[in-house]
């Protein structure tokens, strides 16, 4: 058997936010080696360019001589031609840069992600990769999404991709284990503080994993799943892996019921990628290049159908009451009828062009573009109510979902859009599958109206407190009240406010964090205001004519569901009709 890729990952300057690593090239693969360090890492479609964080590279033979290392491009350098014998590469990185994306390193805890700490050999994406990484200090513990070999501190990839769809952090971090079909699932806290019940914790992954299982049928798809979740004073995000998954919330998010219930949502949509992209895999993401960005159109499915199912889950685990659910998509169809973007571009290039508008947001982005998270969920849960409207005794898109898992999981040549269509064709006739298909081909929102009377629920809208609107997104601090963005078409686009325009003032009123919306109710809708901003070092004012409001409907329980939807409302969520409260 081919020898394996070794690296030694040396933390003892981790004070200093330093890492360094040591990789050894077997001598097979020395002569003239391109050594790639990733731009990008899986699930998170965008070019990171993790070279910048190279601080120094050298490499030495066999004989502890010098190799010229010739760099090419900016991503990958290449040793010398004729070189014989085994070759040591070592690199230092400066790891600062604390997201589920990238690396951080200090006194506290190690989060390494390998794509932007190991160079890769092209040409060697089949062979194992091992990582030795001693903890610094020596009381602290290396936890790793490979497994464990039989040397001390030492974890095997199968290949290139393996690493690379893997995670480590390190530190003297509380932890806590349980087991869901002789699985074990483990949760690790690197929070400076934050005092989780980890208990609590445990149990709700449990709960996520055994909903998420039933949705599928069949055994578990890993034989251990890993949870690394950093604690910061704000922000939040996941990023899934083949066995477990890189999450961030805030510090205090286990004394604060309202982020609780989001990280079950961020834990149940990072479960689901286990099934869902890990061995379910879009075509195009099989065995993706690392050194450019690599396209796919089916992130609607990939990671939309993904964000409808991060709301059931907690819900069908009796982790969130039905309302909570139900406030979640509501709120999700208000702020997606709300982004001029959507009837700009489909969701099928949306997920093509992730790479270039998702993750790279300007303060115009809500006018050119949609999200394929939150405007994918909403496809999803149509298609999920016409199953179930058809068949109310049937398992809605889950059937669908199955239907796939049954063809494509673990398929060396992935899964393509045409694939879903059909399997949707299967499930629920040719019309749905056709519908599918116009709905991310087209940019528009699909149509919930009546659709949601298959669970028996109906919409409710109410206009006693609705004031009128300037149609602008803000971004707010104790210091200003900015215009993030302002939507196209909207008031005070047609009055000549910009993106980026920090709000002064309303009809000679200042304007404070948390205030606009008390201004706006002093006026009527089609009142003409001067509207005082602050641009650059400018200082203008604008008359902007309110608009109408446009109240956010609420899903609630229909009061003449017959049984049949109630049933269906059970099978749908995992609570009972009776349950919703108004």
């Amino acid at each position: 058997m081919a020898d394996p890729i070794r690296y030694q990952v040396d933390l003892t300057d981790r004070l200093h936010h330093l890492v360094g690593v040591r990789m050894t090239v077997p001598a097979e693969l020395a002569d003239g080696a391109r050594l790639l360090l990733p731009v990008w890492t899986p699930g998170s479609y965008v070019v990171r360019d993790y070279a910048r964080h190279v601080q120094t590279i050298a490499a030495t033979d066999a004989a502890g001589e010098d190799l010229p290392l010739t760099r090419e491009g900016t991503t990958a350098w290449r040793l010398p031609v004729g070189t014989s014998g085994d070759v040591e590469v070592a690199w230092e990185l400066y790891a600062n840069d604390l997201s589920v994306r990238t690396n951080h390193v200090d006194d506290h805890h190690a989060l390494l992600i390998p794509a932007a700490t190991f160079l890769c050999i092209d040409g060697a994406e089949d062979r194992p990769h091992e990582v030795e990484l001693p903890p610094v200090p020596a009381d602290h513990r290396a936890h790793s999404l490979l497994p464990a070999t039989d040397a001390p501190h030492t974890y095997r990839a199968e290949d290139r991709d393996h690493l690379i769809d893997s995670a480590f952090e390190v530190g003297d971090l509380p932890c806590a284990t349980t087991e869901v079909d002789g699985v074990p699932h483990t949760f690790v806290w690197a929070g400076h503080g934050g005092a989780p019940d980890l208990d609590r914790v445990t149990d709700d992954l449990a709960a996520i994993a055994r909903a998420t299982r039933a949705v599928f049928g069949g055994p578990l798809p890993t034989t251990g799943y890993t949870a690394l979740c950093t604690g910061w004073d704000a922000g939040g995000g996941g990023l899934e892996h083949r066995d477990g998954a890189v999450l961030q919330m805030p510090v205090h998010t286990f004394q604060d019921p309202e982020l609780t219930a989001r990280f079950q949502s961020l834990l149940a949509h990072e479960y689901l990628h286990l099934w869902n992209v890990k061995r379910l895999v879009p075509r195009d993401l099989v065995r993706p290049a690392y050194d450019r960005p690599t396209h796919s159109e089916s992130l609607w499915v990939a990671e939309g159908w993904t964000a409808y199912y991060d709301e059931l889950l907690p819900t069908r685990a009796g982790l969130w009451r039905p309302r909570q659910l139900l406030d979640t998509l509501q709120s999700t169809w208000a702020r997606s009828r709300d982004t001029p973007g959507v009837h700009r571009q489909s969701l099928r290039q949306a997920s093509h062009e992730a790479w270039i508008k998702h993750y790279v947001r300007d303060h115009n982005a809500p006018n050119v573009m949609t999200d394929y998270y939150g405007h994918g969920s909403l496809v999803a849960f149509e298609l999920d109510l016409r199953l179930r409207a058809a068949d109310p005794a049937g398992d809605g898109l889950d059937a669908v979902f199955r239907l796939l898992w049954e063809r494509h999981a673990h398929d060396p040549a992935g899964f393509t859009e045409q694939d879903v269509l059909a399997a949707l064709a299967d499930v629920g006739g040719g019309e749905l599958a056709t519908l599918a298909d116009a709905r991310v081909a087209t940019p528009s929102l699909p149509e919930l109206d009546e659709v949601v009377g298959a669970v028996g629920l109906a919409w409710r809208t109410d206009t006693s407190d609705a004031v009128p609107h300037l149609g602008v997104q803000l971004r707010e601090s104790d210091t200003e009240v900015v215009l993030a963005s302002v939507l196209r078409d909207g008031p005070a686009w047609r009055g000549g406010l910009s993106g980026e325009d920090r709000l002064v003032a309303i009809a000679g009123r200042t304007v404070g964090r948390g205030q606009l919306r008390n201004v706006l109710a002093t006026h009527a809708p089609g009142d003409g205001v001067i509207v005082s901003v602050a641009r650059g070092p400018r200082l203008l004012t604008r008359r902007v004519r309110l608009g109408s409001p446009r109240p956010a409907p609420r899903l609630i329980a229909a009061s003449d569901a017959d049984a049949d939807a109630k049933r269906a409302f059970r099978r749908w969520c995992g609570a009972g009709h009776d349950e919703v409260a108004s």
